[in-house]
């Protein structure tokens, strides 16, 4: 009895390691890219190799290599990443920022370069760079927009709470445009009268910095200020459409 009970033990450990050894065999690797046919690709190592003297590619495994074209999302130690549409000036692929019940958010980044007149040395200096994030989303994992008001108006339609959000940012737009408008004006005005204050240097006066530029410096000073400790209302929306879901 001893004996046929050790014998039955050990027909279930090696089935159970042959189980194991199968599965390990079959599993796919941490990563992946989704080509634009639907077919996805496993790996455990995903690059994206961009030479100078050869064209850009993906690295699987380092074996497989596959044309920038042919993928729609990858997913590599980097993170989450989906394709901008071609025909926008923006790089290929965005990176994902939000990862929603519906509403994913995306960035990626466009280097401008400015060949002006530099004042910090004689004639021309060399191109300088700079470089800004561009925002993307996408709604059931479908195509990637630019977030933007008109794009966030069409697509968070069916949400009452974003959109209220939305016409909050629309009018802190308009409430911008106005006081940037007035504090620029305040600048000009005292620069113009601090001018005519210097012109009669002349006949005796005294250097003296009109109080509207001051005042103008206070209007746009403090609107920066405020304007730093706002969260965006574009980002909120979509967050608020996430959140209301995750409650359903």
């Amino acid at each position: 009895m001893m004996k046929h009970s050790f014998l039955t033990l050990i027909i279930c450990l090696l089935a159970g390691f042959t189980s194991f050894a199968q599965t390990g065999n079959n599993r796919p690797g941490r990563h992946f890219i989704q080509l634009q046919s639907g077919d996805i690709v496993y790996g455990n190592r995903i690059q994206y190799k961009s030479p100078i003297f050869k064209s850009s590619h993906f690295l699987v495994d380092d074996s497989l290599k596959y044309n920038p074209s042919m993928v729609s999302v990858f997913q590599n130690d980097e993170g989450f990443f989906a394709r901008v549409e071609a025909g926008n000036s923006y790089d290929d692929f965005a990176k994902r920022i939000l990862d929603g019940p519906r509403i994913d958010r995306f960035y990626t980044t466009r280097t401008t370069y400015n060949y002006g007149y530099s004042p910090y040395s004689y004639g021309y200096g060399g191109p300088r760079s700079s470089r800004r994030r561009i925002y993307f989303f996408s709604k059931d994992n479908g195509p990637l927009y630019l977030v933007n008001y008109e794009n966030l108006e069409q697509i968070l339609a069916d949400n009452p709470s974003s959109m209220a959000l939305l016409r909050r940012h629309k009018k802190d737009k308009l409430i911008n445009t106005g006081i940037s408008i007035l504090g620029g004006g305040l600048l000009a005005a005292g620069a113009i009268s601090s001018f005519n204050n210097s012109q009669d240097l002349n006949n005796g006066g005294s250097v003296s910095v009109s109080p509207l530029m001051y005042a103008g410096a206070g209007v746009l000073g403090a609107q920066f200020v405020i304007n730093l400790f706002q969260k965006d209302k574009l980002t909120q929306a979509m967050e608020v459409y996430n959140y209301q879901l995750k409650q359903q």
